[in-house]
């Protein structure tokens, strides 16, 4: 077989590894905890990059609030004492070349070591129990890339609304 041969073969077989499964598959159902939550405390996690008052945490935890507010499912409390759920909101950035670094859990004090390549940057949210502390889901999404300040904020905003869509779209619906 020739080179272009070769080639397309290979674009061929991962043309179907991409294909993904024949069937939809149904999601797993969400933790009875999240399901039954009525008050929610949103809690701003920890990051290990610096300079994110401009364009990363501040304005995403704004951006969590806002969405999650308007969404109205939950009660948004100002105590981890009295919510049924916690919800941490985690930047997690990572630069190009091999990267690792260490979040630390301020509620459940705790640390987590992530390694990866690339560049960018993930927006998490982490669901607690918050009598257990106890942790029930994850949601995470890729934050788009921008060179331009408000494009960063634009990428920022559209990331966390993206993590409030997955959870919306996991809730069990009337």
């Amino acid at each position: 077989m020739n080179k272009i041969g070769l080639i397309f073969a290979l674009l061929f077989l991962n043309a179907l590894s991409w294909a993904g499964p024949k069937k939809d598959i149904a999601p797993a159902p969400l933790p009875s905890e999240i399901v039954q939550a009525k008050k929610v405390y949103l809690l701003n996690g920890q990051t290990t990059s610096q300079g994110l008052t401009e364009n990363g945490n501040n304005l995403a935890f704004d951006a969590l609030y806002s969405q999650m507010k308007e969404w109205g499912k939950f009660e948004l409390v100002g105590s981890p004492k009295n919510a049924d759920i916690v919800i941490e909101l985690q930047y997690r950035p990572y630069s190009s070349g091999s990267s690792s670094f260490t979040i630390y859990n301020t509620y459940t004090h705790t640390s987590q070591t992530i390694s990866g390549t690339g560049g960018g940057a993930d927006f998490a949210i982490v669901i607690y129990d918050a009598n257990s502390k106890e942790q029930l889901s994850t949601f995470t999404d890729s934050c788009g890339f921008a060179r331009l300040v408000s494009n960063q904020r634009k990428e920022v905003v559209l990331s966390v609304g993206r993590l409030v869509e997955q959870l919306k779209q996991r809730m069990p619906q009337k």
